[in-house]
């Protein structure tokens, strides 16, 4: 009777957590970043709005130098510390003698506290390197109840699984009783360890404020005015057309020869013959006189 009662508790706690709430943060957005994520069984999240920050910054360049800017930054954000600041990705393109427009980018994790202070110390690099800040954006997504809900799907969960493991080192029941107790077990870990996870993503995220760097590197000649840039790249075009010009001569030099002596071979054979061409026969017929091979005389 005792091993009866303890297997209808657990299906009553099976059926509780299935019909609960499903968390709002299925839909949330994993971060690629180099550090594990925070212990799974940090505590919870003081009570209070938990907000997640998201910082994108972009820098405009009439110079080469982003190489230098971006390396500066992100040894900066490297000196720091991973707890501090975290590189997860960074693009750097060299750009060509034909390359007037090229595009990088970083992206970081940096500490939500420090947040302001370091994108003002970003910009100073920046502005030192010649650069010019074009755009600036914060984003504020407040996840508080994605929080609540996986803490309270963790603890859910962790009663849970102390129940079954109870029942399962009580050895009470049918040996088929016993290996369902286990399953149900095992399937419980699983999403114990899934929420455990979701939780952490979720602090790191108010914990660390992901940061976006754009770097545009643009020295086309009259800068953003396409009338101004046309003035300047006049002589740049009229060379390009002259360059396309000669191209096109050149290409067609050979078949021009070979279509001058096809048409010179033409006409002598048409002399020996004795033929007119179409048009030398209309050209005739109108001052009067009758064409060779019709009769006349030429005259």
């Amino acid at each position: 009777m005792r091993w009866r009662a303890g297997m209808m508790v657990v299906a009553l706690a099976l059926t509780a957590c299935g019909g609960g709430r499903q968390m709002a943060s299925d839909s949330m957005q994993a971060f690629d970043v180099e550090e594990p994520l925070a212990e799974a069984s940090a505590p919870p999240a003081a009570p209070g709005a938990q907000i997640a920050y998201a910082y994108s910054v972009s820098y405009a360049f009439d110079r080469r130098t982003v190489a230098a800017v971006q390396g500066e930054q992100l040894a900066l954000c490297r000196k720091l510390g991973p707890a501090r600041c975290l590189v997860v990705r960074s693009t750097l393109n060299t750009p060509g003698p034909d390359d007037h427009i090229v595009s990088d980018e970083a992206v970081l994790l940096i500490d939500a506290r420090q947040a302001e202070a370091l994108t003002r110390r970003f910009d100073t690099i920046a502005e030192a390197g010649g650069a010019r800040r074009s755009r600036r954006e914060v984003v504020a997504e407040d996840v508080t109840k994605q929080m609540i809900d996986a803490d309270a799907s963790v603890r859910a969960k962790q009663a849970l699984s102390e129940r079954l493991l109870a029942i399962i080192r009580s050895g009470n029941g049918k040996v088929g009783e016993l290996v369902e107790a286990e399953r149900a077990y095992a399937t419980t870990n699983e999403e114990l360890e899934a929420a455990r996870a979701t939780r952490a993503a979720l602090a790191q995220r108010v914990a660390m404020s992901r940061l976006t760097i754009g770097y545009v590197f643009n020295d086309m000649p009259g800068g953003s005015s396409p009338v101004a840039a046309s003035i300047a790249t006049a002589g740049e075009t009229l060379s390009t057309s002259v360059a396309a010009l000669v191209t096109f001569l050149v290409a067609a030099f050979p078949w021009a020869i070979v279509a001058g002596l096809l048409l010179f071979g033409l006409r002598r054979l048409a002399r020996r013959r004795g033929w007119r061409w179409p048009w030398r026969r209309h050209a005739l017929a109108g001052n009067g006189r009758a064409p060779l091979g019709d009769g006349g005389t030429g005259r």
